[in-house]
C-alpha cells in the first residue's frame, strides 16, 4: 500500500503506515492501524453509493486486504485479481482478452470519487485507487482552515424626526424633511432600515453594530432648526451630534436641502 506526503508523521505498522499530519494527530494512536483501514472500507462499502455496486466492493476489500496482509509494497497483477475477485479461471484467462478488472476498477475510482464528494465528505480517511496501478491509497482527508469571520456591516436605522414646536408649518415642514432624509438615506447608505422602537431591539439583538439617526426640528420666528444625532444602539453612546439652521419658508425645495446637507455631513463622518 503506498501513501501521500511520506515526509509526515507516520506510525510504523508490519504491513502499513497509517500517516497522519501533525496538527490532527490524535494524543492516543491505536495500536492496530489496520482497524482504522477497515473502519473506513466499512463506511464505503456500507455506503448507498457502494449498496449495489458488489464487484466494485468486492475488487475494492480485496484490494486492502491485501495491501494490509503484504510488506512488499507491490500492486497486484491484473490476472491475479481476475482470478481471486471475479472468479476467472486460473488457467485460461487472458487479461488481453477479457477487460474485466480494468473495467471495474474504472468503475471503482468513479464510485469512490462520487462516495467522497457525497456520503463520505466527513470521513477521517480517503481511499483512492490511483490510474494505472492497483495498488490503494490511504490519506488523511484534507484538513480545511476554518474562514475567518467576516464582520458585518453596521446598520444605519433612522428614527424620524421629532417636532418640538406646536405649529402647523414646522409640523408639516418637519414630515416633509422626514420623507427627504429616508430617500437620501435609502440611497447613499446599502444598510439602510427604517426603524420603530420594536424593529431597534430587534436589530440590536441580532447584529454587533447598530446605528439609529434620530433627531428634533424647532422653529421660531426668524429660523427653524434641525438637530441630529446618531447613537449606538447597543452600548447607547452618542457617536455624532450636529444642528442645522435654516432660514427659508418650508417649501419643498427647502426640505430637499435641508435633508441633502444633514446626509451629506453624515455621510462624512461614517464613511469619511
Amino acid at each position: 500500500m503506498s501513501f501521500d506526503n511520506p515526509e509526515e508523521n507516520i506510525i510504523n505498522h508490519p504491513a502499513l503506515s497509517l500517516i497522519l499530519r501533525p496538527e490532527t494527530a490524535p494524543s492516543s494512536v491505536p495500536p492496530c492501524p489496520d482497524e482504522a483501514v477497515r473502519a473506513a472500507l466499512k463506511l464505503v462499502i456500507c455506503s448507498k453509493q457502494f449498496a449495489k455496486a458488489h464487484r466494485c466492493s468486492a475488487l475494492l476489500s480485496y484490494l486492502i486486504e491485501r495491501a494490509l496482509n503484504r510488506e512488499d509494497g507491490t500492486s497486484p497483477p491484473e490476472q491475479e485479481i481476475g482470478v481471486a475477485v471475479f472468479g476467472r479461471d486460473r488457467n485460461s484467462y487472458y487479461p488481453g482478452d477479457d477487460p474485466i478488472v480494468r473495467v471495474q476498477a474504472g468503475r471503482l475510482r468513479l464510485r469512490l470519487a462520487a462516495y467522497y464528494a457525497d456520503e463520505g465528505s466527513a470521513d477521517p480517511l480517503r481511499i483512492t485507487v490511483p490510474l494505472g496501478s492497483y495498488l490503494v491509497r490511504i490519506a488523511l482527508a484534507e484538513v480545511k482552515p476554518d474562514r475567518p469571520a467576516v464582520e458585518a456591516a453596521p446598520i444605519l436605522m433612522f428614527s424620524p424626526l421629532t417636532c418640538l414646536s406646536g405649529e402647523v408649518p414646522a409640523s408639516s415642514f418637519t414630515a416633509g424633511l422626514n420623507d427627504e432624509l429616508g430617500y437620501r438615506l435609502y440611497r447613499d447608505f446599502a444598510s439602510f432600515r427604517l426603524a420603530g422602537q420594536d424593529s431597534l431591539a430587534r436589530e440590536a439583538g441580532r447584529q454587533p453594530t447598530v446605528h439609529v439617526l434620530e433627531g428634533t426640528v424647532r422653529q421660531d420666528a426668524a429660523r427653524l432648526r434641525v438637530s441630529l444625532h446618531l447613537r449606538h444602539v447597543e452600548e447607547g453612546t452618542v457617536m455624532w451630534y450636529e444642528q442645522f439652521d435654516n432660514a427659508g419658508d418650508g417649501s419643498i425645495a427647502s426640505q430637499e436641502q435641508m435633508a441633502e446637507r444633514c446626509v451629506q455631513a453624515l455621510r462624512r463622518h461614517m464613511l469619511g
